[in-house]
């Protein structure tokens, strides 16, 4: 797997355009969209240390996982994002595995812990 710049032109959501592998299972709305951005515009380097991860397809590339930040990251109008390739030969079963994978969250949060350590301005808002 390699780690590299790819311009936005060359990013396809995805959409089920891939056999076997079905769309994207995230949606985002409204506020929770509108934080995306905000934390993208105030911690833009949070982008290098969460990359996309991309298949190549048809002389693009589809996005496995980080289409909601990808679709942030168009709006904002930035050119280009960082991302980790997968092999190309990589199996529809892994394909979907990554994807659902991405979209959960295995962890829970630890009450006591945040409301006596995190400021609730930053809880709320997601930094």
């Amino acid at each position: 797997m390699e780690t590299k710049s790819i311009a936005i032109g060359a990013l396809n959501h995805n959409t089920g355009q891939i056999q076997g592998l079905p769309k994207n299972p995230r949606v985002i709305k409204d506020s929770r969209y509108k934080k995306l951005l905000k934390s993208i515009q105030e911690d833009p380097e949070m982008l290098e240390l969460r990359e996309l991860i991309v298949i190549p397809f048809r002389r693009n590339f589809v996005v496995i996982a980080g289409n909601q930040r990808l679709k942030a990251c168009t709006e904002l109008g930035y050119n280009e994002m960082i991302c980790k390739v997968l092999p190309a030969n990589t199996s529809i079963e892994k394909l979907k595995a990554i994807t659902i994978k991405d979209n959960i969250s295995f962890g829970q949060h630890d009450w006591e812990s945040l409301n006596l350590d995190w400021d609730d301005l930053q809880l709320s808002i997601g930094v």
